[in-house]
Parts: structure tokens; sequence; C-alpha cells
């Protein structure tokens, strides 16, 4: 019982490490599973089954969201030796989804930014490292903006022949044209915030900054090293020991190229989607010149 009960406990702790994108997507593969064995199997069985198939991956999710109890149970004890009562609901809430929302306001206010030409805040004195000039982060926009504005007609063409009731129609329509809207808004705003889009090296510390997304200051003397990567950054990880929980990717939308490696027991705090990150071991980014920061780096007393 002893062992059962260690067992249990150590993979409790291993799926509350695990990156909720990567749970949600095992949830995908159990659903998309589910599906595939729902098609072998006898007509009769598979329909007795049906709810069976829809709630195996929410409980994956399920899982996940209760081993997350004991960090919940310690910020509600934390709010209440504090008496802060507006921070109990958020308690039981993941931080990760607090994060999504906090990064969601951040989109929004960039792009209230733009749209008023405010100006940007200037970046601090020192050598930039930019991820904008041979990234594909400009594509990208190109593609999200000329899509956008191609659905809307294909939209407003073909649901009249799909649909012929008129309200259901128009539901349709106003939903895509929020969805595409919202698209747009998000694209603009993240864009805005990215501003000239660099890393700034200071005389003590490495300025990261990709838009709200990612943001936060490594001083030199937590920094190892900064290498070169030329493999995926799983393969990366898998070939150091390093846990996904432990590591950060940095990058507005293309595959890291550097991977910077952290001294154990660092104070470096990261804020990423809308999340503070600590204890990392290591950051993985996108450079337009990653070969730069290696050399200064490698110049920098640490």
């Amino acid at each position: 019982m002893t062992t059962i009960s260690a067992s249990f406990f150590v993979r409790a702790k291993r799926l509350r490490r695990t990156p909720w994108l990567d749970v949600i997507g095992a949830a995908w593969l159990v659903l998309v599973g589910g599906m595939f064995v729902k098609l072998v199997l006898p007509a009769q069985l598979g329909y007795e089954l049906r709810h069976l198939f829809l709630l195996a991956p929410v409980l994956v999710l399920i899982a996940k969201d209760l081993s997350h109890l004991p960090d919940a149970l310690e910020r509600t004890r934390q709010a209440l030796r504090t008496r802060t009562w507006r921070k109990l609901p958020a308690a039981w809430l993941p931080p990760e989804f607090l994060g999504l929302l906090r990064l969601d306001g951040a989109l929004r206010r960039g792009f209230a930014d733009w749209l008023l030409r405010r100006p940007h805040i200037a970046a601090p004195a020192g050598q930039a490292f930019g991820y904008l000039q041979f990234g594909a982060y400009r594509t990208a926009c190109a593609i999200l903006l000329v899509s956008t504005l191609v659905e809307l007609p294909l939209d407003a063409a073909i649901v009249p022949w799909l649909i012929a009731d008129d309200s259901k129609r128009m539901a349709i329509h106003l939903l895509m044209l929020a969805g595409a809207l919202s698209s747009i808004v998000y694209m603009l705003g993240d864009r805005r915030l990215l501003g000239k889009g660099c890393h700034v090296l200071t005389g003590d510390a490495l300025e990261l900054r990709v838009g709200a997304r990612s943001h936060g200051s490594v001083p030199l003397e937590a920094i190892v090293a900064c290498e070169r990567l030329n493999e995926s950054a799983d393969a990366w990880r898998r070939r150091h020991g390093i846990d996904a929980c432990d590591s950060v990717r940095v990058s507005p939308l293309d595959k890291p190229n550097a991977v910077l490696r952290l001294q154990p027991g660092n104070t470096v705090r990261l804020a990423h989607h809308g999340v503070e990150r600590r204890g990392l071991r290591c950051i993985f980014l996108y450079l337009d010149r990653p070969a730069a920061l290696i050399d200064a780096l490698a110049g920098k007393p640490q």
C-alpha cells in the first residue's frame, strides 16, 4: 500500500509539472483515439459507449486540474493570512487561465495604443538583438490579414446556400465577423507591443521582451552560457535532462535557434503568457543573428 501511495504521489507531481499545453494535446489525442476505436467497434457497442469516448479527454483535464490542488490550498491560505479576500476566487483557478486573461487584456490595450498612436515605451540602453528581420512573424501577420479579409466575402457568398433560416444565417455572419475582428485586434495589438522587436544586453543583465507574451530581466551572473541551437528544443532538453516546466520559449513565432543555460537556484523571474515563471534552467530564444548574442555574452564578465 505504501508503494502504491508513493507511486501515486510521484505521478501526481509529474502531472503538476507537465505544461497545460502538453496536457491539452494529450486530451486531444485521447479524443481522436476514442473516435477511431468507436469506428472499429460494433455499431451497438459504439453507441452505448459514446458518452465514455466524450468523457475520456475531459478526465485528462480534470486530473491535471486536481494535481494542482496543493497549490490552490496554499494560495487560499495565503489569501486568508493576508486578508486579501478578492484573491480567493482566483486561488482556485489555474494560473495559466488567469495568465491568458492578463494576456488578452494586454493585447487589447496594445491595440488601443496603436489606434490612438501613443508613443512606445523607450527600451533600456544597451546592445540590441533583433528577432523580426529574418523571422516569419511579418509574413504570418500578412497571411492572417489577407485570409481574414478573404474569409468575410466567402462567408457572405457561401452561407446563404447552406443555411435557409434567416436568423441562423445572420447569427453565423455575426459570429464570423466577430471572429475576424478579434483576430485583427489581437494581431495589431501584438505587433504594437513588439515595438522594434529586440532584446537588449545592458551592463548587468539581458532584458528579454517579446511584447506582452514574454518579458523579464536575466542577470548576467545567472547565465552559464549561450549556445547555438541546431536541434529541436524538446531534443535539447531530453539530452540535458531538463523538464519542460523548467524551460521557456521566448520567440514571437519562429523555431528557437539559441538557448540560454542558467545557473541552478537562480532568481530569474520571467513573465510568460501572463504567468510569472521561476526556477528556470534554460531559456530558448529566436534571434536574427544568434552568433552576435553568443559573442557578446562571451565577452561579458559573469
